[in-house]
């Protein structure tokens, strides 16, 4: 496959935004900023330590997909098997029909769908497998 393919750039954009997003939103969660995003914070139930562990490691992960390295592919993998368990867990504790559950199960379908996309032969390809 020649260049990278528009979908993993996409991804990776996706990925690198919604990384900045979660480590304002631990930052707030901690204390550390004022952006007003509290409600966010308080909302997603885990610590801002966390959220910001979580965002930067999105931020690395978007990194390494936007360079097709065959590490961030196997990371990716992880973290997504990773994103549905919980996701799956917030719909069962939180219910379908809350805030956090149809957040939850937003997060779910996009997840599957991006693992999906990433076991298509073409992407496996690109990324050295």
């Amino acid at each position: 496959m020649n260049g990278r393919p528009l979908g993993i750039t996409i991804i990776a954009i996706i990925l690198a935004v919604s990384g900045v997003f979660l480590v304002l939103v631990g930052m707030e969660a901690l204390g550390v900023t004022s952006l007003g995003l509290g409600a966010v914070a308080e909302a997603a139930g885990i610590s801002g330590g966390a959220q910001v562990i979580g965002g930067v490691l999105s931020i690395i992960v978007a990194g390494g997909i936007f360079t097709l390295a065959g590490w961030a592919w196997i990371l990716a993998v992880v973290v997504l098997f990773i994103r549905i368990a919980v996701d799956i867990f917030a719909v069962v504790t939180h219910g379908a029909g809350s805030t956090l559950g149809i957040g939850a199960i937003t997060n779910l379908v996009v997840s599957a769908v991006i693992l999906w996309y990433f076991q298509r032969p073409g992407i496996k390809a690109a990324f050295g497998r």
